[in-house]
């Protein structure tokens, strides 16, 4: 488990990736606050280093943030 916070210096939509071996999820929050969270994007099997398209769920919606704010981040790799 990788914790920690997204603080964008541009405000804008941002799109996220996740690649792992095996299964794992990513979770992003509205606000710093972690209870806000929300699966972006999640791998079901396996990928190779760096290949983000072999499953559509691997690449979040674009995601609109605003600069100077924090965001609460998690990653989960199982």
């Amino acid at each position: 488990r990788i914790r920690g916070y997204v603080a964008p210096t541009t405000t804008g939509s941002y799109t996220f990736y996740l690649a792992a071996d095996d299964d794992a999820e990513l979770w992003l929050s509205t606000t710093a606050n972690p209870a806000n969270k929300v699966l972006i994007a999640s791998v079901s099997g396996w990928t190779n280093y760096l290949q983000y398209s072999k499953y559509a769920s691997q690449t979040s919606a674009a995601i609109s943030l605003t600069a100077g704010n924090y965001y609460y981040i998690e990653a989960l790799h199982k």
